[in-house]
């Protein structure tokens, strides 16, 4: 299959094949990745968050996340997800390795994903969850914000492009509330914490 010039232009995140594992090439997890207008760098340790972050299972999350009703192979499970959670504040060094140790708490709230049935060969989705971060010892809120976060892909199999952009898209919006949380703890958080990603989602298929 033929790339589209205009995906040429970002990195892409591609599926390598057409088939349901091919989709979990997408990750979950974006740290490292580019985003505008910044990228989320893990902290130093004279951060106030360095590694004093405990994360809790994320409220309201379905067993398996889909890209719609009609796609009957999940983009992903509800481990999986809450893993990447981890995962993602783990890379910015701010899980506390011992949840005794930590002196914050996240709760994250899935709000829900809206992916446009579309045939074509591209397409873009939304991911919306809502984020709280309090002190252990005194209840004191310190950042509570939703985010929203898209994705754009492109690929003839529209499935497996669906449910990657849904990946990438719950992998932007770990990253982008990992990224305000940093500047939270220093009273500089942006308005809007959406991180725009500088990649895109591409369905390969390998002869």
């Amino acid at each position: 299959m033929r790339i589209a010039p205009a995906l040429l232009a970002l990195p892409l995140l591609a599926l390598t094949s057409a088939s349901a594992a091919a989709q979990d090439n997408i990750p979950l997890v974006a740290i490292g990745l580019p985003f505008a207008p910044e990228t989320p760098r893990p902290v130093a340790a004279t951060h106030p968050l360095y590694h004093r972050i405990d994360a809790l299972e994320i409220e309201g999350l379905p067993p398996t996340i889909k890209s719609s009703a009609l796609n009957w192979i999940a983009a992903a499970k509800r481990s999986s997800v809450n893993a990447a959670l981890r995962e993602s504040l783990n890379r910015m060094n701010m899980l506390s390795p011992d949840a005794a140790a930590a002196r914050t708490r996240l709760t994250v709230k899935w709000i829900g994903s809206d992916t446009p049935f579309r045939i074509g060969t591209s397409n873009r989705t939304s991911v919306t969850m809502h984020y709280r971060l309090v002190r252990i010892d005194n209840g004191q809120s310190l950042f509570d914000r939703e985010i929203t976060t898209w994705m754009d892909g492109g690929g003839v199999d529209a499935g497996l492009r669906d449910n990657g952009i849904v990946r990438a898209a719950i992998a932007t919006n770990f990253a982008s509330a990992a990224y305000c949380v940093d500047r939270a703890a220093f009273g500089a958080a942006p308005a809007d914490c959406a991180l725009t990603p500088k990649f895109s989602v591409s369905v390969v298929r390998r002869r």
